[in-house]
């Protein structure tokens, strides 16, 4: 794992990524330059000096267009891109919609810049793209690698749930070789993980008590493992942090919570600056989403609503009205699917997530940040913390308008959903920076492409 500002991400990933850039970039100019040669009438074909400016944008062109759409898809899921490679079925997706969106562009910009293609270039470089990006999906193992092997000290329920955690959001990178009690073993840990080639030793026994461990994983550290407890595993691997693992003293001594003014000052600034634009741009669309409100079923356009904020302070949240006005006449209750409660609009409205916009404003009197853990009523706040350790350590940072519980965990509707939903805001709460929320936002954005989440 690579970590840049406090935040975590797969360095396989990033390989994976890079390696398919360079790629789709090579093979298209390399396609474009050739079907251009093979094409151009006799004598006709300008000069190569000529036409580099012109491949090396449509190379770009084809980079971009391409590698969003794979992400889209979810292609930059090392599991889900080892899968499709039997099937292929969402890559040749991804190559026909590439292959339509790169079409339409050429057509268009020609009449807007004075930009000329020539005859094949187009045709060259889709098929050098698909070319290079298949020779890189077909040697995927290659270039990432096997899975890591994962060596759990420990058998009971807090392996099982550490194993349980890498099966759900290891993305096929990591497999449990072992979970193994010191106290039991036949031979020692340090042999055993070198025996099953362990690149993780994860100490994650329910009781140490009696057991001769420590000098074991320094031995394993000195092999050239990674030893870690489950709970600094999981945030580091997994990018979320367990409740059931959490002590106060791992957030009590942890340095990324103390927060300088200058970047206080620089995460306003960034909040302001987002949330404006969002607005400016969405203003047309949201007069005409307001307006369908108000011919769809009677009340108010807009809905306010209490909800927890930093530190524990309440304030009222805005939101496109999206129910029935009579919808909690019984008392306040989770959201659920298929509720209905919601009008035809307000169906469409949360689906795509516009029934959220409105809460720029919150977001710019100050009361949310753009990014951040969302916030609950107060009657569920009090509920939550009762039976949830921990939960008001999301009051540490301002609510979001989206966060990385959002895009890294379904919608949640219960108890147990908020449970899980804690433990990715419990990382953002401590590893949240910029460079994260940049990351959110654009993650976001697939999110309410794709219609994710949202009920």
């Amino acid at each position: 794992m690579l970590r840049v500002f406090h935040h975590y991400f797969s360095a396989k990933k990033l390989t994976f990524f890079l390696a398919e850039s360079s790629a789709i970039a090579l093979a298209c100019v390399m396609g474009a330059a050739a079907c251009a040669a093979l094409f151009a009438p006799a004598g006709t074909q300008p000069p190569f000096s000529e036409m580099w400016p012109t491949l090396l944008w449509l190379g770009a062109a084809f980079v971009v267009t391409f590698q969003f759409t794979l992400y889209l898809l979810d292609l930059y899921d090392l599991r889900v891109a080892a899968e499709d490679r039997e099937r292929g079925y969402r890559f040749l997706k991804a190559a026909g919609v590439t292959a339509m969106v790169a079409g339409g562009v050429m057509l268009v910009v020609p009449l807007i810049l004075p930009v000329a293609l020539p005859p094949g270039t187009l045709l060259g470089g889709a098929m050098g793209a698909l070319a290079g990006t298949l020779m890189v999906r077909v040697s995927i193992r290659a270039l990432v690698g096997a899975p890591d092997a994962v060596l759990l000290v420990g058998d009971g329920l807090k392996a099982r749930a550490v194993a349980s955690a890498i099966e759900a959001g290891g993305e096929g990178s990591y497999r449990v070789v072992g979970m193994v009690d010191p106290r039991k073993a036949g031979e020692p840990l340090e042999k055993l993980a070198a025996r099953l080639n362990a690149a993780y030793v994860v100490q994650a026994a329910d009781d140490m008590r009696g057991a001769n461990w420590v000098e074991s994983l320094l031995s394993c550290r000195l092999q050239g493992r990674r030893v870690y407890e489950a709970a600094g595993f999981c945030e580091r691997v997994l990018r979320r942090i367990p409740v059931q693992f959490l002590r106060a003293s791992d957030f009590a001594f942890a340095d990324e919570l103390t927060v300088s003014p200058l970047r206080r000052a620089l995460k306003r600034v960034f909040d302001i600056l987002v949330a404006s634009v969002l607005l400016i741009l969405a203003a047309p669309f949201l007069l005409v989403v307001a307006v369908a409100i108000k011919l769809d079923s009677k009340g108010p356009i807009f809905y306010r609503q209490e909800r927890t904020g930093l530190g524990g302070s309440t304030f009222y949240l805005w939101k496109f009205r999206s129910m029935r006005t009579d919808a909690e006449k019984d008392g306040a209750v989770w959201a659920r699917a298929n509720d209905d409660r919601v009008t035809r609009v307000g169906r469409f409205i949360r689906r795509t997530r516009v029934d959220e916009i409105p809460q720029v404003f919150n977001v710019l009197m100050g009361e949310m940040s753009f990014v951040g853990p969302r916030p609950e009523r107060p009657v569920f706040v009090e509920q939550l913390k009762q039976q949830i350790p921990f939960y008001g350590l999301r009051e540490a940072v301002k609510p979001g308008l989206t966060g990385w519980a959002q895009i890294r965990y379904p919608y949640g509707a219960s108890v147990e959903d908020a449970r899980n939903k804690l433990e990715f805001d419990l990382y953002y709460v401590k590893n949240g920076s910029l460079f994260l929320d940049v990351g959110i936002i654009f993650h976001t954005v697939r999110h309410v492409l794709l219609g994710r989440g949202a009920r």
